[in-house]
């Protein structure tokens, strides 16, 4: 397999998307002598509203990155040596066979980073060759953050990817923990300019309220913020439950027909007081439990 070496781009202004996440922001990237110079934000692309994060901000910096890949390499030793793509692949399939050979298929792990999701090459070829290696052990930017929100939709609603999105646009009271819109653009609610929505919520009376370990972008945006404990957002949780589910706030409504096991849910959050687990969240009693109201009353 031969790869023709790229065209170096025009000079001037050029408009693409940037593939790194689910937000697709608009890109103006600026190119002189055949170098790409400068990467802003487009602010006429009709989502991103010149929205651009870090990542995309450095993209000028990783496509001239003296040390990017631009060919396969094979260590001999502890020097590199480029290859071919046709050999490079079958040395890889080779070694790929040998491992799982002999140590069986959960012996090979997988890593995919975010991008290849929008890459049309990998969404069309990553799941044939990940069912052709039958490994368990499969690692990638959902592994790392999102994996939670992915289980709870497939026991909840059958899919995966049946994720349940806030309507900030109608919303009037927004619980966010974790959550950086400022930064990721609203990535995965498909709600860019977050910043502005942000605004709305609270211009109409409505109350934004982010529980972050770090007070982030966002912070300056919200009605309220909250530090939480790393890793006790599942005991937090569990408290506003308690709270809605003892004080009778929950309203399952025309849900109820298909809804199993809430009353079994009464039991599971009976333990988890907020005042059982401030201190493990860092988060005041009195702030679990106003919170928690102010989630199940509002429309």
């Amino acid at each position: 397999m031969t790869l023709s070496p790229p065209l170096p781009p025009r000079d001037g202004v050029h408009y693409r998307a940037c593939n790194l996440c689910e937000a697709i922001c608009g890109l103006r990237i600026t190119v002189q002598g055949g170098q790409v110079t400068d990467v802003r934000g487009d602010p006429d692309d009709p989502l991103s509203r010149g929205h651009i994060c870090p990542k995309g901000a450095a993209l000028p910096d990783l496509h001239a990155d003296p040390d990017r890949l631009k060919t396969p390499m094979r260590r001999d030793g502890d020097t590199w040596h480029p290859m071919s793509w046709d050999d490079a692949l079958d040395l890889v399939a080779r070694r790929l066979r040998g491992v799982q050979a002999a140590h069986g298929p959960d012996s090979v792990a997988t890593f995919q980073g975010n991008p290849s999701v929008h890459n049309s090459g990998t969404l069309l070829t990553a799941g044939a060759f990940l069912k052709a290696l039958g490994t368990r052990n499969r690692y990638s930017a959902t592994s790392t953050d999102q994996l939670p929100h992915h289980y709870a939709a497939a026991e909840m609603f059958g899919h995966p990817l049946l994720l349940p999105i806030p309507d900030v646009d109608r919303t009037d009271f927004l619980l966010m923990l974790g959550a950086n819109p400022l930064a990721s653009n609203g990535s995965i609610l498909t709600a860019p300019g977050m910043r502005e929505r942000l605004r709305a919520i609270r211009d109409r009376g409505g109350r934004v309220v982010l529980l972050d370990p770090r007070r982030t972008e966002s912070a300056a945006h919200v009605s309220e913020y909250h530090p939480i404990r790393p890793g006790s957002d599942a005991l937090f949780l569990m408290a506003l439950l308690h709270v809605i589910l003892s004080e009778g706030l929950a309203r399952p409504g025309r849900l109820a027909d298909v809804t199993d096991g809430l009353e079994d849910l009464h039991d599971v959050a009976a333990p988890y007081t907020p005042e059982a687990v401030q201190a493990a969240t860092g988060v005041p009693a009195a702030t679990t439990r106003d919170l928690a109201r102010a989630f199940a009353r509002a429309p």
